[in-house]
């Protein structure tokens, strides 16, 4: 079996206690279908908002939600670690204020739930098997501790090479014990979680998935990591739009399943606006509003690889700055420097450029605002782009 490690790469998280409701968040999809926005006309697309001021005091008006439609990083997401004994600790962040804890002890055969605030990101909490659980979260992972032992829980991945069935699946389970309640979460890299809830008992497990061989469209996939089962628990299962169907067998005998992917949605890829380029009030101003729920965008400050298209003059080398109202929020200049390199380039839509400028970046309902210069005062053509690539 693989490293439990790979476990947690993993792109979403599961409720199934009566306590908890399910997210109504979208489901990361795999590569944006648009192409970037590069032909040579003189005249720039329009942005929500273009006024030109070197740094923003204010970002496009929202859609009235709240105060929580401020604008700002998402920490919402779904993060994981393993225990030294092979348990999985799996944390879902909602709306930067609300956390979700499951604790899958292998060892003590059970799955222990918590609930609560995220104060400022940090966290504390008791599982419903009695460990404490502390911590402190920002957007690359979770410190924190369970029952007293330090570990640090890693943002599951949204990039993999199955990303057309990553996803949860909520639905019902039956069989020779009745009618139960069933959760898959399903990774981008075959691997997948499953929590079955009968009344107040809990059982589960996690394992890897094998793909189909044409022309069979169903997957297979084996539990050696289990709770509430005696034996390995394994099953099948088809996709089809959504629906997640197929059959499962632990010690208590076979049941069939019918589940429903979470938070199906349609939805625009991306925007684009090209322009020139100055310095001081000529920089070139984007905007963009989230809302309904955090999204995972990839913005990218383009200037060279315009060359290609016939444009001129290209920025040599933009830069880029991404502001919620006055607030900067974060900022890039050659891309290759962004600490999270390697999810740019399995997005598919990494600058070809090693001098253009991107950030992808989780973030919260809210008005942005983009801001494209040239590195060293210089001054061209270029294009600032925002593409959704999904939320957690």
């Amino acid at each position: 079996m693989k490293s439990i490690n790979h476990y947690l790469k993993i792109a979403c998280w599961f409720g199934l206690s009566t306590a908890v409701s399910a997210l109504a968040e979208p489901t990361p999809s795999a590569t944006p279908t648009s192409t970037p926005h590069v032909e040579s006309s003189a005249t720039p697309s329009a942005t929500p908002r273009s006024e030109p001021t070197p740094t923003p005091t204010a970002s496009p008006s929202a859609t009235p939600g709240g105060d929580h439609d401020r604008g700002e990083i998402s920490l919402r997401g779904v993060y994981g670690a393993t225990t030294p004994a092979g348990s999985l600790v799996v944390f879902a962040i909602e709306k930067n204020t609300h956390v979700q804890v499951y604790f899958l002890d292998v060892t003590g055969q059970a799955i222990g739930f918590a609930e609560g605030a995220l104060v400022n990101g940090a966290l504390s909490l008791t599982l419903t098997t009695g460990q404490a659980i502390v911590g402190m979260a920002n957007e690359n992972g979770i410190a924190f501790t369970l029952a007293g032992q330090a570990l640090q829980a890693s943002r599951f991945s949204t990039f993999g090479t199955d990303s057309s069935i990553a996803g949860r699946y909520f639905g019902v389970a039956h069989g020779a014990t009745g009618e139960s309640q069933v959760m898959f979460i399903v990774d981008s890299s075959k691997h997948i979680i499953m929590v079955q809830r009968a009344g107040s008992v809990f059982s589960g497990g996690f394992g890897t998935i094998t793909a189909p061989v044409s022309p069979s469209t169903q997957y297979t996939f084996t539990l050696s990591s289990v709770i509430g089962s005696s034996s390995a628990i394994t099953g099948n299962f088809t996709i089809t739009d959504g629906v997640f169907t197929g059959a499962f067998q632990t010690s208590a005998g076979t049941f069939t399943v019918n589940t429903f992917k979470n938070s199906l949605i349609n939805r625009m890829a991306n925007i684009s606006t090209r322009g020139l380029v100055g310095t001081g009030q000529g920089q070139l101003i984007g905007g963009f509003i989230i809302t309904g729920g955090p999204k995972l965008v990839m913005v990218r400050a383009m200037g060279p690889s315009l060359a290609a298209a016939g444009v001129s003059p290209a920025l040599a080398n933009p830069s880029l700055q991404l502001y919620a109202g006055g607030t900067q929020l974060a900022a890039n200049d050659d891309w290759k420097t962004n600490a999270n390199v390697a999810d740019i380039v399995a997005s598919g839509i990494a600058p070809t450029n090693d001098l253009e400028a991107a950030l992808l970046i989780r973030l919260e309902p809210g008005a942005y605002t983009t801001v494209v210069s040239g590195s060293g005062n210089t001054t061209g053509i270029g294009l600032v782009e925002v593409y959704e690539i999904g939320s957690d």
